[in-house]
């Protein structure tokens, strides 16, 4: 099946868990994860128009945390949420990337957010920022899906020394490292 649109009540429930892990009121660049001791990773945006590191990411998570991922877009609101099922994950991705290009024929908006549904990991993305964030639990944390990470995102310090490079870009991290303690 791969990817499977959530009724409202999943989709209800699954916004209830998130909100004791993300202050879904905020965005970024702003502090918008609740829990301490994560790992913090960016993203230049939007990452469903990248679909290569998108499937690997969440192969990469199927891998090591054996638990179905999630997409949930426009929380608060949460107007739609799909379910990664670990099956033939790459059509899933595409099929979500293509949707995504005109927002669900207007359906959804910002912030994206997903995770997978044990919430080793979330990330979220915001309309109004360049980058996004993943947050991964450092307790959780495995050294493969940390490695898969480092390789294929920005670290938190690979991202503070990009800093001294372009001005513009040095506005995005001194807005992040506000927030961000660990960049």
């Amino acid at each position: 099946m791969s990817l499977t649109k959530l009724e409202q009540q999943e989709m209800r429930q699954i916004t209830a868990m998130l909100s004791s892990r993300i202050e879904l009121n905020k965005d970024l660049p702003e502090m918008v994860f609740r829990d301490s001791g994560l790992e913090f990773y960016f993203f230049e945006r939007p990452l469903l128009s990248n679909v290569d590191v998108l499937d690997d990411l969440l192969c990469s998570s199927f891998k090591v945390f054996s638990t179905r991922a999630f997409a949930l877009f426009s929380a608060p609101l949460a107007n739609i949420c799909y379910l990664f099922d670990g099956e033939n994950i790459q059509k899933g991705v595409e099929e979500l990337s293509v949707g995504f290009r005109d927002f669900f024929k207007g359906t959804v908006n910002y912030p994206v957010i997903m995770g997978n549904v044990s919430f080793d990991w979330l990330l979220f993305e915001s309309a109004y920022e360049e980058y996004g964030v993943l947050a991964l639990d450092s307790q959780q944390a495995s050294n493969e899906f940390s490695e898969f990470l480092s390789c294929n995102l920005i670290s938190s310090p690979v991202f503070q020394s990009l800093k001294g490079h372009d001005k513009a870009l040095d506005k995005i991290i001194a807005a992040f490292h506000t927030y961000f303690e660990r960049i």
